[in-house]
């Protein structure tokens, strides 16, 4: 696998422990796609955690490509706004089990994205799939104090 300029602490707002995804595989930000890894620990092993590891692998290709940009910035957080067509093949995740997760934004300008995800297991079968949409302000703190009025 080769190497990556960014590590997830790079292109993520999580610290440890708040990051649960373990790495990026590949990313190509001409075709707007990424492909992240997780291996499970007892405690995500809910398959709603997919949603999370969906998340987070979003917020890397996001964050990748704002550091691309520009290289001397933090990555910016974003927000969750929810979710479609999100479809759980699994009743959980297994234990030690690393699976795959493959993003690719589908819809994207400076403030919102739409990401299609798919997490696949060691066989490559589809254990997971959903589309995402996110926000990320531009002045994150300008959009907090939005919100603390």
């Amino acid at each position: 696998m080769p190497q990556l300029p960014y590590t997830l602490e790079d292109v993520l707002p999580h610290r440890a422990p708040m990051i649960l995804i373990d790495g990026i595989e590949d990313v190509n930000l001409a075709e707007k796609t990424l492909v992240a890894y997780v291996t499970v620990k007892p405690e995500w092993c809910q398959s709603q955690t997919a949603i999370e590891f969906m998340a987070q692998a979003s917020a890397a290709l996001a964050g990748y490509a704002d550091r691309v940009q520009h290289p001397d910035r933090p990555a910016r957080p974003g927000f969750l706004l929810g979710t479609r067509k999100l479809t759980l093949n699994l009743p959980q995740f297994e234990v030690g089990r690393r699976y795959r997760i493959f993003v690719h934004n589908e819809f994207g300008d400076e403030e919102a994205g739409s990401f299609s995800c798919v997490i696949q297991d060691e066989d490559g079968r589809e254990v997971a799939d959903a589309i995402l949409n996110a926000y990320r302000p531009i002045n994150i703190e300008t959009f907090m104090k939005g919100l603390n009025r």
